[in-house]
């Protein structure tokens, strides 16, 4: 079996065949192999940055004086370096806190108070690659029942991800709360809440979002950063307990003197990275720049001063992406944004309306990025 499946599809076979059954110390596997079956996902693998000799050091030596004074500490944090997203820290007013930093390609924190989570990511990896030969029944067991070669990385890395998390469960204290995402602390966490652990909302929700939708019991907490959502996880069925943070309003609404004309906000796709490399060959625009996501990693070839960080929607005057979350932004803000269409597996402009409803905000679809910067100069 090799089709992948419409969201619906997906829910009827986790219930044919009982798949959220499949355990490791009480650890859902079936987590980490819904989105690669799902046919409106797009797939982006994080490359894992190799980190200096001093760079591990450094980390292995902060991590084991945090674990031997943890107890000083009220909120621990793991976060990705994103902007937005390192503003749960920096607003958060309890100085008993600590920040493990997930580095991403592009440096956006300035602060120094912070540890790299490099050592337990180099720990996380370590299990992804011994967990399955550990538990290789088990392993063979659901290869054998879901019948499914495209999956089988996706398990291995399931039983990696458990026996992480029953370790870090044995090493880190519960009596201080974990604010985390997308760094160390893994996706299943949210199922056993074995760190006293609360997540923080870092994308889009949306009905069928597969980090959130249909899923069995939640246990832990999940920081919303808008309270636009609550309604609609409730009407899906969501289990777990809520609570608004609105950490990315003040983000995007912090003072900026930076001024960007047209902002293009890429995604790990092929098709878009070879249109907009293209573009900016022919037409080599000096009014345009490029915001590349955390996993795009392709060479574009352009001037470094083209790139941008970390934009807020008051310093950009035009906004161009496809179906990035980053859309979201800007509709909060009741501003129109240009979809550069891929012509992808799906009705572009239905998934928008996730974005869209009740804003003013319009979405104006156009199939080339010739197209669109031709429609942005006939507007000066």
């Amino acid at each position: 079996m090799t089709n992948k499946m419409s969201f619906n599809e997906l829910l009827s076979f986790e219930t044919e065949h009982n798949l959220w059954e499949h355990q490791l110390f009480a650890y859902p596997l079936w987590i980490h192999c819904r989105e690669p079956l799902l046919s409106t996902a797009t797939m982006a693998e994080r490359k894992m940055r190799r980190p200096s000799l001093w760079g591990m050091i450094k980390s292995f030596g902060l991590t084991m004086k945090f674990l031997l004074s943890q107890y000083r500490y009220e909120k621990v944090f793991f976060l990705m370096e994103r902007a937005e997203l390192l503003e749960v820290y920096i607003q958060e007013k309890n100085p008993k806190k600590i920040l493990f930093l997930n580095p991403e390609q592009e440096s956006v924190y300035q602060g120094d108070d912070y540890i790299s989570s490099d050592f337990f990511s180099l720990l996380r990896f370590i299990s992804r690659k011994v967990a399955y030969l550990i538990f290789r029944e088990k392993y063979k067991k659901i290869v054998k029942e879901l019948n499914r070669k495209d999956l089988n990385s996706y398990i291995k890395d399931a039983l990696g991800d458990a026996l992480f998390l029953k370790f870090l469960s044995l090493v880190l204290s519960k009596k201080n709360e974990k604010i985390y995402t997308g760094a160390v602390i893994p996706i299943g966490e949210k199922f056993l809440n074995s760190l006293n652990s609360f997540e923080v909302q870092h994308g889009v929700i949306h009905s069928e979002h597969i980090g959130y939708i249909g899923l069995p019991k939640v246990k832990n907490t999940l920081l919303l950063y808008s309270n636009r959502y609550e309604k609609m996880m409730r009407d899906y069925g969501y289990s777990g307990e809520l609570k608004l943070h609105e950490y990315k309003r003040s983000f995007l609404e912090h003072n900026s003197n930076r001024y960007f004309p047209i902002v293009i906000y890429t995604q790990p796709t092929s098709d878009m990275q070879e249109g907009i490399k293209s573009f900016f060959q022919e037409f080599q625009p000096t009014n345009c720049y490029i915001q590349k996501h955390p996993k795009d990693y392709f060479d574009y070839e352009i001037d470094k001063k083209y790139f941008v960080t970390a934009t807020i929607p008051s310093e950009v005057g035009n906004p161009i992406m496809y179906t990035s979350s980053i859309v979201e932004n800007f509709t909060l803000y009741n501003r129109d944004c240009y979809i550069y269409d891929l012509k992808y597996h799906i009705d572009v402009k239905k998934f928008l309306e996730i974005y869209t409803t009740g804003t003013e905000s319009k979405m104006i679809i156009m199939d080339s990025l010739e197209e669109i910067y031709k429609e942005i100069e006939c507007q000066k």
